[in-house]
């Protein structure tokens, strides 16, 4: 079986963000773009990057004072400040508050958004990522949050616009700690579909060997790892500034972490772009095998798509 891999680089611009309608706009126009040319009838993975959706949070249908300000925490302070009555009641610390004001706005957006783009694609879709309480619905509650923790979570369609999966991120880099975002569960971003297992590892879930380890055994054939990568390309690498972030990224990354394995054949790696108040996200999306990219990104900024098209075995996709 011939399936395509697509990987969705893009970049953060404000006026994708202000609206229902322009966010909309954004991914159908990425997702097009995507799939652009593919043979009908033939299987596709696309995957948009790691906090691609976590914009909406400060920016959908909110005023200048919000989005002008000099940093997220002073963004959401001014949000919580306009609805502090709401904020009060829930009586939990103001980030956590914060994220669970907005998920009864942002995320039925975030959802339908990407379940059309899933069916209009006819492919199985990674939307990226939102900060939010674990949300459900059901007739009596209607849209309602599972608990109080918040979590980096990832949303996975079907070609059906169905959601698959709804997945955390497991190990968490220090500003999500301090933004007290809670760690996922591992297991869950392994997916069973009827092209086989995927598994679906937020950004530096992907390093972790013991979640590589954890695909592979689960028969996994594919790793998707969508990043959020808020340190300059082609600038020193945080874990030793002699070394330079890019190279280290692509040395280390999803080529290495496939070598040797059972089961896991291909890596998928969409990279968020641009500026997110004081963050600054830079990123070569690729498409993997085994020690070698199979396409890269021209550059490390702004909008791009790879793709790659692979052939799976029956025991793979059983």
């Amino acid at each position: 079986m011939r399936v395509h891999l697509v990987g969705v680089q893009a970049e953060l611009r404000q006026e994708h963000y202000r609206s229902a309608q322009a966010f909309g706009s954004r991914v159908q126009a990425l997702t097009a773009q995507a799939v652009a040319g593919l043979p009908v009838g033939e299987a596709r993975v696309v995957a948009f990057p790691e906090a691609f959706a976590l914009p909406l949070l400060f920016w959908l249908e909110t005023p200048a004072s919000v989005y002008s300000a000099n940093s997220a925490l002073r963004a959401a302070l001014e949000l919580l400040r306009q609805e502090w009555r709401q904020a009060l009641r829930l009586a939990l610390p103001s980030p956590t508050a914060f994220y669970h004001l907005r998920a009864r706005t942002v995320w039925p957006l975030y959802q339908e958004t990407f379940a059309e783009a899933a069916r209009s694609a006819g492919a199985y879709l990674i939307a990226g990522s939102l900060f939010s309480p674990r949300m459900d619905w059901e007739p009596a509650r209607r849209l309602h949050p599972q608990g109080w923790g918040v979590y980096n979570l990832s949303l996975v369609f079907s070609p059906q616009g169905t959601v698959l999966a709804r997945v955390p991120k497991v190990n968490l880099t220090s500003s999500e700690r301090t933004a007290l975002l809670s760690r996922g569960q591992s297991g869950q971003g392994l997916i069973r579909t009827q092209i086989g297992t995927l598994a679906n590892l937020i950004c530096l879930d992907a390093f972790h060997e013991s979640m590589i380890e954890e695909a592979d055994r689960s028969g996994a054939w594919l790793v998707v790892q969508p990043s959020a990568n808020a340190a300059r390309w082609e600038g020193p690498w945080s874990g030793d500034p002699t070394q330079q972030e890019g190279q280290v990224w692509l040395r280390e990354g999803l080529a290495r972490k496939l070598i040797g394995r059972e089961n896991l054949r291909y890596g998928l790696n969409p990279m968020l772009n641009g500026n997110l108040y004081e963050l600054s996200f830079e990123g070569r999306s690729g498409v993997y095998a085994a020690g070698q990219p199979l396409a890269l990104a021209e550059s490390p900024v702004g909008d791009a798509v790879v793709r790659a098209s692979v052939v799976i075995q029956p025991t793979q996709a059983s």
